[in-house]
């Protein structure tokens, strides 16, 4: 790239309706439309008017329809309207757990939120790329880093007095899941993230932190879960998503799901590096994993299995080094064939079996440049 190139690049800004138009199909990819044929008559209405042009008298009919909507008795309101972009409410699992209050059982609630990736397309087309940079970082903290962190978060609501906080949006799709409703429809009205959820249960009560540390239920042996120690490569409240992904996304090369935006750009580098996983030997120290082994499954994925390698798994503790990196399996059915073998071989002869498949995942991962996906 030539320096003429170079300072061009440097001085453009992008086009916000293009960037729009591309995040409007990309983010919506693997989304669920929902088949509002099925749907209660309010809340086709409540769609129809939303996606008119913008005017005075849609907003007052949708404020009003917000504030009718939040009336009705707990427990009996079909459709609920949120009565802000959920980026200005401050204590947002508090307010979905009140709305799941609300709603009777298979209820909607519709919602709509600016994504992060709207707010990085708004800077980088106000500002030249050079300086975009710079204005994004200083954002990212202030916004997406500051309300999340304990230490800052009262000064920085005292410094910005309105509530203007930046989701990733499945961060919202994961917050949604751990208040209790199900995901059933994503798309962009206007500019602006739309996402219905269906109450389906009654809100979580796992304690969710942001912390880079993290704790995952697994399946371990005898079939108990236990907490897997991991440093966070996903969107905070992502956890939450494992069906809705399994469901709407299809499983990649490796048993990985494919095009998984639930994971961070910095998520990709310490996958990438095994560095996520170091955590884990906190695990192996408490008994819970072993060196080599299978590796520690989530309930739902662990569903996917055939019933028969099910019942081999639970019988061992699963491992940090998976029989994975020797076979290097590309489907689910090969998956499960590379573990069956390791399985089979392990119970019969524990000891020779891990100290094989520990040297040749040693010589795969280093001298052959293995990776998963």
């Amino acid at each position: 790239m030539g320096l003429r190139s170079f300072i061009s690049d440097m001085i453009a800004r992008d086009n916000y309706d293009e960037v729009m138009e591309y995040l409007a199909v990309t983010e919506t990819q693997h989304a669920p439309r929902f088949e509002f044929t099925e749907a209660p008559e309010q809340l086709r209405e409540l769609i129809e008017v939303s996606e008119t042009p913008r005017s005075p008298e849609r907003s007052q009919w949708l404020n009003d329809y917000a504030a009718k909507s939040w009336s009705v008795p707990d427990g009996e309101a079909e459709v609920l309207l949120a009565e802000d972009h959920l980026n200005a409410i401050r204590y947002l699992n508090r307010y979905l757990r009140k709305a799941n209050t609300k709603l009777k059982q298979d209820g909607f609630l519709v919602c709509s939120f600016d994504t992060a990736q709207k707010r990085k397309a708004q800077i980088f087309s106000r500002y030249p790329k050079f300086v975009a940079n710079v204005v994004y970082a200083f954002d990212f903290l202030w916004h997406r880093v500051c309300p999340k962190v304990r230490l800052t978060r009262r000064f920085y609501y005292f410094c910005t007095r309105k509530v203007r906080k930046v989701f990733p949006r499945p961060e919202v799709l994961g917050r949604l899941y751990y208040c209790g409703f199900d995901v059933v429809s994503e798309q962009y009205i206007h500019d602006r993230y739309c996402v219905i959820g269906q109450k389906k249960r009654e809100p979580s009560s796992d304690k969710h932190t942001y912390g880079t540390l993290i704790k995952l239920r697994r399946m371990g042996k005898d079939g108990k879960l236990f907490n897997v120690f991991k440093f966070r490569t996903m969107y905070a409240y992502s956890e939450y998503l494992q069906t809705y992904i399994y469901e709407n996304n299809d499983l990649d090369v490796g048993g990985k799901f494919f095009d998984d935006y639930r994971i961070t750009e910095w998520g990709r580098f310490l996958r990438k590096t095994w560095l996520d996983e170091l955590p884990m030997f906190i695990n192996v120290f408490k008994g819970q994993m072993k060196l080599v082994g299978v590796r520690p499954l989530s309930q739902q994925y662990f569903n996917l299995y055939d019933e028969d390698l099910q019942q081999l798994r639970i019988k061992t503790r699963p491992g940090l080094l998976p029989p994975f990196y020797v076979d290097m399996p590309e489907t689910l059915e090969e998956i499960q064939d590379s573990e069956r073998r390791y399985l089979e071989s392990y119970l019969e002869h524990p000891f020779r079996t891990d100290w094989n498949y520990f040297w040749k995942i040693v010589g795969n991962i280093i001298f052959r440049g293995k990776r998963s996906k």
